[in-house]
């Protein structure tokens, strides 16, 4: 069976968790960059300006990466929608177990 994505809603993107995995991410990524990786840059900073920096960090990389999301599926929407242009196919299989 085959499916056509034809539209993405753009506010089931911002109200999924979506933006709750992005966070996540970033967190992992702040940990890592401000606290495990050793930086001389950083070596000055006491562990309450580590811990303000990755959180701001974090909500800072949550917000990039949902609106470049966002950005994406309006694209997306407009050319298939008003375009007229293919969209993405999912070749799907029923796979029967016995």
């Amino acid at each position: 069976m085959k499916l056509e994505i034809r539209n993405i809603s753009v506010t089931s993107l911002i109200n999924s968790s979506v933006p709750v995995v992005v966070f996540i991410l970033g967190l992992l990524g702040a940990v890592v960059g401000y606290l495990v990786v050793p930086n001389p840059q950083l070596m000055s900073l006491n562990i309450w300006q580590k811990t303000i920096s990755i959180g701001l960090y974090s909500l800072l990389y949550m917000l990039i990466v949902s609106a470049l999301l966002v950005f994406v599926a309006f694209m997306y929407n407009i050319l298939t929608g008003v375009l007229g242009l293919r969209g993405f196919v999912l070749d799907l299989e029923e796979v029967h177990e016995e």
